[in-house]
């Protein structure tokens, strides 16, 4: 079975939190998955061991559960987006050398080089490792969170937008993370947010909801606990940043999150459609949040 293709949960799974590893209740169940509220630390998450995706190629040019339609169509608008967040992160940084995890293409790496960083992609697609290095001249280290290769006390930034979510145990990824950073060093996370209004007004329909490329979901609160849990500090910078996306994306996920009716196919089509180059702003403030947080001094 190819995971990052076709997967059927297992509902009869123990809800374990993947953030603290306590128990939680079931809340929900969307697409087969089960969705569960930890009792201890408020986190939600995807109930049960999901093989992981296979996150290639595929992943980034709509052949795979989740991902995007066609990624490097839309890279002047990932390119902007990127930008916004160096501008926002920058007063923050305590020094020049940034990690990105989960640098895909590697076009926040390039974006944080021109703004006068020493930046490194982390990424586990060969395909986008191969890509970023030739057509961008960017560093990059192809791997996973889990198991790359980086010396402690290494970097002065680590970023992970839209990341988080992702990753199994999210709590064993900012441990190691913290490890890499040097004393007073930032973290930079952004994710969805389950306690602003578009999640609360969508209910189980919102699409950050999304297995199983999506496992675990933080609200604000819960996302400073864990960061708290994992050996930050201060939180020294929380942001609503917006960005700017194509109607191409925003009709594709609309269409995975709507299924194989007919409003679901018409969205598919339309993703696919002249239409699909159509941009517009979208406001993060009420969905998104990001967070930046700093190991303690003596931390390493």
């Amino acid at each position: 079975m190819e995971p990052a293709r076709e997967y059927t949960p297992e509902p009869r799974a123990e809800a374990r939190c993947r953030a603290c590893g306590e128990a939680g209740r079931p809340i929900f169940t969307k697409r087969g998955f089960v969705f569960a509220e930890c009792g201890a630390c408020g986190c939600r998450f995807v109930v049960g061991d999901l093989p992981a995706l296979v996150y290639d190629e595929g992943y980034f040019g709509g052949d795979s559960f989740g991902g995007y339609p066609d990624y490097l169509r839309d890279r002047r608008l990932i390119v902007e987006n990127f930008a916004r967040r160096i501008r926002w992160l920058e007063p923050y940084a305590r020094g020049r050398r940034l990690l990105d995890v989960g640098a895909a293409y590697g076009l926040l790496v390039d974006s944080a080089r021109h703004a006068g960083f020493d930046a490194v992609g982390l990424e586990p697609a060969a395909g986008c490792v191969d890509w970023a290095r030739r057509e961008l001249g960017a560093r990059m280290i192809h791997g996973t969170v889990e198991e790359a290769p980086i010396e402690p006390a290494s970097f002065d930034v680590v970023t992970l937008l839209d990341v988080i979510e992702h990753v199994v145990d999210p709590g064993v990824a900012l441990r190691r993370i913290r490890r890499w950073l040097r004393p007073g060093g930032l973290v930079v996370i952004e994710t969805g947010d389950f306690e602003a209004l578009l999640a609360r007004v969508c209910g189980s329909r919102w699409y950050y909801y999304d297995p199983p490329q999506h496992l675990t979901y933080f609200s604000l609160s819960t996302l400073e606990a864990l960061l708290l849990a994992s050996g930050f500090g201060e939180v020294v910078a929380i942001g609503h940043l917006g960005r700017s996306v194509s109607l191409r994306n925003f009709a594709f996920q609309l269409g995975r999150s709507l299924g194989d009716g007919f409003w679901g196919n018409a969205c598919r089509r339309l993703a696919g459609s002249s239409l699909g180059a159509i941009t517009f702003d979208v406001p993060d403030r009420g969905n998104v949040v990001a967070v930046a947080a700093r190991v303690a001094t003596g931390r390493s």
